[in-house]
């Protein structure tokens, strides 16, 4: 989260924790999903952090995995049925997805976004924020998110505090653990210094620092249907 010209979260602990115990130093820039895809793709930037492994972002950097993440449905509660599947989604004519620019949680994500896109029921927005808010105005959309994600955001945005504790988590088998967690760039970095990061990150991947971060500031019933120890993946 950025506030007050300040960076807060669990990301940003944990590159503190990098810091204190190596040589690495990180330098902040606040910019759009997008943009930031942008930047490490034409190796602008060293790091992309908080991120979901994809087969896209692989050409482009070194994946370290800190644990695995599933998106799922998220909608306010009482407003509609329980979506069971994503057949269920295409065919309630009613709803409508509204997602952020530039998230991508792999190719069956992708493919709900085309046909939604294609019935004329996808809204694309430019962070979470306005996500949270186009839902709030309309109770229509849900969106498919992280729902670390969409929790921190109505936790910490005003003008969200009415979807607080009213929100819906639907997973759907469709959309299955993915891994999340830091890209190092492929081209911005001397051999050197990538193989070094490299080798502290994964060093402070394995331990539980990030994981007991998650379970001190979310919901066990957030975490529970949202995230797992890398090591639970098979």
């Amino acid at each position: 989260m950025y506030k007050d010209h300040k960076y807060y979260g669990i990301m940003p602990d944990f590159l503190s924790l990098i810091e204190a115990k190596s040589n690495c130093r990180f330098v902040y820039y606040y910019v759009p999903k997008n943009r930031q895809e942008n930047l490490f793709e034409s190796g602008k930037a060293d790091l992309l952090i908080a991120t979901v492994r994809t087969a896209k972002r692989d050409k482009s950097g070194t994946f370290i995995s800190l644990f695995q993440l599933r998106a799922t449905v998220i909608s306010i509660e009482d407003q509609h049925a329980v979506i069971q599947s994503v057949q269920d989604l295409l065919s309630r004519n009613d709803l409508r997805l509204v997602v952020v620019r530039a998230y991508d949680y792999g190719p069956a994500y992708q493919s709900i976004l085309e046909e939604m896109n294609r019935l004329g029921r996808l809204t694309i927005e430019p962070d979470p924020v306005s996500a949270a808010r186009t839902m709030l105005n309309n109770p229509r959309y849900v969106t498919i998110m992280a729902p670390t994600l969409f929790f921190g955001v109505v936790q910490t945005e005003a003008l969200l505090k009415p979807l607080s504790g009213k929100l819906r988590y639907d997973k759907l088998d469709e959309l299955p653990w993915t891994a999340s967690g830091i890209y190092i760039s492929n081209s911005s970095l001397q051999a050197n210094d990538h193989n070094y990061l490299k080798a502290v990150l994964e060093k402070y991947a394995a331990t539980d620092a990030v994981w007991k971060s998650y379970l001190s500031l979310y919901p066990p019933e957030v975490v529970k249907i949202a995230l797992r120890q890398r090591e639970a993946a098979q």
